[in-house]
């Protein structure tokens, strides 16, 4: 335990000089971040739209799109597609649905781009981008991209016979976007911004880390057995304190339902931070809303909050009109949540310091401030 407790410690020095490192050089300042780009897929997709764009703005014509073309198809080079006269669009509407990114060469061949940064798959989304493309462009004239965080797979509701690429931000885009960098080096305006997406992606993907740094903090983990051992023993106990971490959220939770006079319900899988974990206020004089908060992925990812409807069949209909506006997302194919929902601008996604914020009271101040952001925009409807 003794090694244990100055392995800690050693580490946090490290992290400190990262941190020291990035004010001094003003590592921190991030145009992207400030704007809240990370939150909103749309907006990724005309940042990657306009770069990937012949006749974008970047000046670079078809350079961006040619390196792009070779990253995301390294393993089946989609050879027919000519990179010299594409158009890119960005929500493109189909009878089938609204496709992220669509780019066309003019010679009947596509290349499809849904961006899935925090959302999660609609029903047989891409299975309806399938059918579009083939009636549109026919067999083996187009390419569908799956685009993550991560890399991750669609669901099978969505994509179940479906013939897709995964791509990530954490390797192909951040790849893409490194090519870009060397190809723009005479565009200064265009090669500082690419940089400062890149790093704004990477703190996305928890990649912000100077790489002197974290190489350092796996030489000092490696260096011995007793510290490899420790490694690995607070690696296996990670899960067990998100767990006593949550256990104590519900009693600032309950804290909150006490001070506002309403109820609380935690589901059952949120100790555990599983997929659509979520906790539940109950307001006795509604009768047809509750107010969810709900991790829309597992491990406390994508935090959003919204009014769920109590009945599917039982809606309010002014007052869901009222309301939808007031949100960012929305998703027509759940019923039960008509009004949208948002994500949480700040503990969106529960790392260290969300974590850490549930021991201060920082946590319960801000979900005890969005709940009475609701209950006060609510307060004059049917609900």
């Amino acid at each position: 335990m003794k090694n244990m407790q100055s392995l800690l410690s050693q580490i946090s020095v490290i992290s400190q000089k990262n941190a020291e490192i990035l004010e001094a050089s003003g590592g921190r300042f991030n145009m992207f971040r400030v704007l809240g780009v990370n939150h909103y897929e749309t907006t990724h997709s005309a940042i990657l739209a306009e770069l990937l764009d012949p006749k974008g703005s970047h000046g670079l014509k078809k350079d961006f799109l040619e390196a792009f073309v070779k990253i995301a198809f390294s393993s089946e080079a989609f050879q027919i597609f000519d990179v010299e006269d594409a158009h890119v669009y960005t929500e493109y509407y189909t009878a089938d649905g609204r496709v992220d990114i669509l780019i066309e060469d003019g010679k009947g061949h596509a290349i499809i781009i849904e961006n899935k940064i925090y959302a999660g798959d609609q029903e047989e989304q891409l299975k309806r981008y399938n059918k579009f493309a083939q009636n549109k462009y026919g067999d083996a004239n187009y390419r569908i991209l799956y685009l993550t965080l991560d890399g991750s797979e669609a669901s099978e509701n969505s994509s179940d016979g479906v013939g897709y690429e995964q791509l990530s931000f954490e390797k192909d885009i951040i790849s893409w976007l490194d090519e870009c960098v060397k190809i723009a080096t005479r565009f200064p305006l265009v090669r500082e911004t690419l940089v400062q997406y890149i790093n704004h992606l990477k703190t996305l993907t928890n990649q912000d880390m100077n790489k002197k740094n974290t190489d350092e903090i796996v030489q000092l983990l490696s260096s011995s057995k007793e510290n490899i051992e420790a490694a690995f023993t607070v690696f296996e106990n990670i899960q067990a304190l998100r767990s006593n971490l949550a256990e104590r959220l519900i009693a600032r939770l309950n804290e909150i339902a006490k001070e506002l006079d309403i109820q609380v319900e935690v589901g059952s899988q949120f100790i555990k931070g599983e997929k659509y974990a979520k906790f539940i206020f109950k307001i006795s004089k509604w009768e047809y809303f509750d107010i969810q908060f709900e991790f829309e992925k597992g491990n406390f990812i994508e935090l959003g909050y919204m009014y769920k409807l109590r009945n599917d069949d039982n809606r309010p209909e002014e007052s869901i009109e009222y309301l939808s506006p007031k949100f960012q997302r929305h998703n027509i194919y759940n019923k039960g949540i008509p009004c949208g929902w948002s994500y949480m601008t700040k503990y969106r996604n529960w790392d260290a310091e969300a974590f850490f914020a549930i021991t201060t009271g920082e946590m319960k101040s801000e979900i005890k401030r969005i709940v009475s952001y609701m209950l006060e925009q609510a307060k004059d409807l049917t609900m």
